[in-house]
């Protein structure tokens, strides 16, 4: 039996007591908060957010979680810097950061069959989940060995790959689109020894980990990651490993948070609807 498929099995023979999760924290406790741009133009991008309800839809889908306290995500902008930062039990995303991923998406279907309107939805789930990642990992007090963004974009990606196999690719491929695009970008200039010393990794890096992450997961599904995507074979041949190191301490640190029937509910539900609703 595959590593993978031998923790999932293994991690439904948890005692109830983990499935419980934390008595001190309890699911639902994560709201949206539209702050109103001051600059006229953020004014689209607001109005886009709200009549489709995204901080909503990204409320519903992070409910599972057994938090201790309310965790808030918000959307502002941040004077002309695109960021997305996490302090203190809110999530801030930039409306700078949102135009700067519409400012990327590519103008017609990629070669791994990414249409342009669904190009967003991936950076945009990203974003906020790989936020949302440091928020449980403080919040829950999550052990890390290794460095913290490094498991924050794990997080995302290991979340997003529960969904549907459609839905999961998706939103994978507009992920590793922009992350691409951001890697080759960076690689016109000669990377300095400097450039190696921010607590985020290398963007090249940061694309092919998320890009492993789904090829681990489901290399039928995520195939085109060894050609179109230039996933080395020597890389290839380790990714079902590391996905599944990453479930195990899913399931052995954060899952025990979990409400267990609405994470199966939001694993079954359709998300990319503009109203949400499967």
């Amino acid at each position: 039996m595959p590593m993978r498929h031998l923790l999932t099995a293994l991690m439904l023979l948890l005692p109830a007591a983990a499935s419980a999760g934390n008595a001190e924290g309890g699911p639902n406790r994560v709201r949206g908060e539209y702050v109103r741009p001051v600059d006229p133009a953020h004014q689209p991008v607001y109005e886009t957010l709200r009549r489709q309800r995204v901080l909503e839809r990204l409320s519903e889908f992070l409910a599972p979680f057994r938090l201790p306290r309310e965790l808030v995500l918000k959307v502002e902008g941040c004077n002309g810097k695109a960021n997305a930062y996490y302090e203190d039990a809110v999530v801030t995303v930039c409306y700078e950061y949102l135009d700067f991923i519409n400012a990327n998406l590519p103008e017609t279907e990629t070669p791994t069959g990414l249409k342009p309107e669904d190009a967003a939805l991936g950076p945009t789930f990203d974003v906020v989940l790989h936020e949302a990642g440091h928020a449980v990992f403080d919040l829950l007090k999550i052990p890390m060995l290794g460095r913290e963004e490094d498991a924050a974009d794990l997080f995302s990606a290991y979340v997003l790959l529960q969904l549907s196999k459609e839905e999961a690719r998706t939103l994978m491929l507009g992920i590793a689109t922009l992350a691409r695009k951001e890697a080759m970008n960076d690689m016109r200039t000669p990377p300095r020894l400097k450039d190696f010393a921010d607590a985020h990794g290398h963007s090249a890096q940061r694309y092919f980990n998320v890009i492993c992450m789904a090829y681990g997961r489901d290399p039928q599904l995520f195939a085109d990651a060894t050609h179109l995507g230039e996933l080395p074979a020597d890389r290839a041949a380790t990714c079902g490993t590391e996905y599944a190191q990453f479930e195990h301490a899913f399931h052995s640190l954060i899952l025990p948070h979990v409400d267990r029937e609405l994470f199966n509910a939001v694993r079954s539900r359709k998300w990319l609807r503009p109203d949400g609703q499967g």
